[in-house]
């Protein structure tokens, strides 16, 4: 489910923190996000496998629709140059859990996290 279903005065604060409050099943409670931890910008384009996008962005914000919440911003290519608008459906990236804000995407950094909490990638040999 969208999380914007389950959420209310949602904004974006400093450019990259997504605030709401958030349903949790009795009563509403303030969250946030940052969503520099898992969207980053790859050329002038939104990466939702990247981070720190609002180090290389301009003119950053967000639209609140019915269906969707779409995060909008001009990005940095890699030859320094802006490029147009870009928008992102965060929608498909955040979910609303027990009045939490959490990523559904799985970034580099946050498999590498898991791994080792698992005790590393083991390999058995075939037999």
């Amino acid at each position: 489910m969208s999380f914007q279903l389950s959420s209310k005065d949602i904004h974006l604060v400093d450019g990259h923190i997504l605030t709401a409050s958030c349903e949790n099943g009795g009563g509403w409670h303030d969250a946030t996000l940052d969503l520099d931890g898992f969207v980053g910008n790859k050329d002038g384009e939104f990466d939702v496998h990247s981070a720190n996008f609002s180090h290389s962005a301009e003119s950053i914000s967000i639209i609140v629709g019915q269906d969707k919440v779409t995060l909008v911003a001009s990005l940095r290519k890699w030859d320094g140059s802006l490029n147009s608008t870009k928008h992102l459906d965060l929608s498909k990236y955040i979910v609303n859990d027990s009045g939490t804000l959490r990523s559904v995407v799985h970034t580099p950094s946050a498999i590498a996290t898991l791994v080792a909490l698992l005790g590393g990638v083991h390999h058995h040999p075939s037999a």
